[in-house]
């Protein structure tokens, strides 16, 4: 694989594991609604290739969440419960087999 592909397919998968694993607004099943995360695929990209640590991919996920969607609670709490953001840092952690092709 080229280092342009890499790339490339990095983004993709990084942009099904956001819709599938995270999708913290619950739009996966709207086929219009494909790119919805697709401003956050840059900052996971940059993590995974840094070596991030779980927690440091969730609380990008979190600050996302809370931070630039608004989905907090009346105590600022987030919204999204922590096993949906565990699924999907997992998934994104997964992908780091891309960047050593």
């Amino acid at each position: 694989m080229s280092n342009k592909e890499q790339p490339r397919e990095l983004r993709a998968a990084i942009r099904q594991a956001l819709m599938s694993q995270w999708d913290p607004i619950g739009v996966s099943d709207t086929p219009e609604a494909a790119d919805e995360y697709d401003g956050y695929i840059g900052g996971v990209c940059d993590l995974l290739k840094s070596g991030a640590t779980d927690k440091e991919i969730t609380e990008y996920l979190r600050d996302i969440e809370t931070g630039r969607m608004g989905l907090t609670d009346a105590e600022g709490n987030p919204l999204v419960p922590d096993e949906y953001r565990s699924t999907a840092v997992s998934a994104l952690q997964s992908l780091r087999h891309i960047l050593k092709r």
